[in-house]
């Protein structure tokens, strides 16, 4: 047992630290492609990247579009991409993270790429970094960018999501699990889907999310047998901290959690609680140590100050709302976040009371045994509460991006759905049993 636990933690190490190396190169290596063709690019579709309020035309798609358009965010990352200052090498770029803005004090990345103008003209901008996050995104924009327009890379984005999408719903019918594929499309549903599909800044986590659904509907017995899946968990850890910007990194776990546990045998009370507490622990220390790879590099290598100013910025993400008492500001923050779905918020009520009425009243009138019940009921309970978890200790940064974070809260709606699915195979299949023992 305790050379199983060793040989995992060695393993693990080595992929944090492979990844960290691995991904400093790749970064130093595409600040390595000439800016020009991305910078042409880029402001041949500028209008296209920050749409104007006149642009907006008079259906109700084009003003919702506007209405709850992300482009701060995409903006902070094209400038990044196309960013070259004069006097500092490829892996000062790599690990600082460059960008001019208008102004000295906040950032204003809409307007500083639309005053940059083609001429790429910096004077009276002032210099920013960046170096809190890897900017993994870079690894793939920037190659994009000095190929594609700003529309056309939006457009690979688009059909990218949908054949993943395609391809998790085809693999949960040959698997005859089609609730994977239902699960998938209901828990989409509550991430106001069309903005994730368009926007990159929104579609790095979805993106990440699909593959890992992918490569457990492809290998899980593999990874199940060779007992792989706490390194899944590490690597999708691992790929979040690297190419997102602390969107809803939540999603990335708690749908490859409901996946795994539509695709296993059951499992006693115990063995489920302690594969979602495992497999959650391996992502946290994936995602978790990813970051501080790079505050370690750019801090040893550059003396970036990196280390302090991330030690600062969680502590002011971490902090209560308002003053308040965490666990009363972490309620208000869940209202704030739930306001977002506006008229969606009642439909999500209405399914979680339709689900858990539903498998109440499955459970009663089927004789499903009460242990089997309870091993699946645990199971996704404890994946529902890691979103509203989450809230209330990031609390301030769900509060201050609750654009952004209330996407998380889609795990739990899908962890109520799984719960329902799961039982009804569970009925199913009591059914079948009880069918056979009456035959013979």
């Amino acid at each position: 047992m305790k050379a199983n636990i060793f040989g995992l933690i060695k393993r693990m190490s080595l992929l944090l630290l492979g990844s960290a190396l691995l991904g400093t190169l790749l970064l130093v290596l595409v600040f390595c492609l000439p800016v020009e063709p991305m910078r042409k690019h880029v402001f041949a579709s500028l209008d296209q990247i920050l749409i104007r309020e006149d642009q907006v035309g008079e259906d109700a798609f084009s003003g919702y579009l506007w209405e709850e358009r992300e482009t701060y965010t995409d903006a902070i990352m094209v400038q990044n991409a196309i960013e070259k200052v004069a006097g500092k090498n490829v892996y000062e770029h790599a690990m600082w993270a460059y960008h001019y803005d208008l102004e000295e004090d906040v950032w204003t990345p809409e307007q500083s790429l639309k005053a940059l103008g083609e001429e790429w003209n910096t004077d009276n901008m002032y210099l920013h970094e960046y170096s809190r996050y890897w900017h993994g995104y870079l690894v793939y924009l920037k190659p994009l960018l000095a190929v594609f327009t700003w529309h056309q890379v939006v457009v690979i984005g688009i059909v990218l999501q949908v054949v993943m999408m395609a391809a998790v719903i085809f693999l949960s019918l040959r698997r005859k699990k089609p609730g994977i594929g239902i699960a998938m499309l209901v828990g989409f549903f509550f991430m106001k889907p069309v903005l994730v599909l368009i926007s990159l800044t929104m579609s790095v986590c979805w993106v990440i999310t699909l593959a890992a659904m992918l490569a457990m509907l492809l290998w899980h017995e593999k990874l199940e047998l060779k007992k792989h899946y706490p390194e899944l968990f590490l690597m999708v850890g691992i790929l979040v901290g690297y190419f997102d910007f602390l969107t809803y990194p939540v999603v990335t776990l708690g749908f490859p959690l409901c996946t795994y546990f539509l695709l296993k045998e059951k499992e006693t009370l115990k063995q489920s609680i302690g594969k979602v507490v495992g497999y959650s622990i391996c992502w946290g220390i994936g995602y978790a140590g990813m970051w501080a790879m790079k505050w370690i590099i750019a801090d040893l290598t550059l003396h970036t100050g990196t280390i302090k100013d991330a030690a600062w910025s969680i502590i002011g993400r971490t902090e209560a709302i308002g003053g308040r008492p965490r666990v009363n500001g972490g309620w208000y923050v869940i209202s704030l976040n739930l306001q977002e779905y506006k008229w969606n918020l009642y439909l999500i009520l209405a399914i979680v009371i339709a689900a858990l009425a539903l498998g109440v009243l499955l459970t009663a009138f089927c004789k499903v045994p009460v242990k089997q019940v309870l091993s699946e009921v645990a199971s996704y309970f404890t994946i529902f509460c890691i979103p509203f978890a989450w809230i209330i200790v990031v609390q301030h940064h769900s509060a201050l991006h609750a654009r952004f974070t209330f996407r998380i809260i889609s795990v739990a709606i899908l962890a109520v759905l799984c719960m329902g699915i799961s039982l009804a195979e569970e009925i199913q299949k009591q059914r079948r049993q009880e069918k056979s023992v009456k035959k013979s």
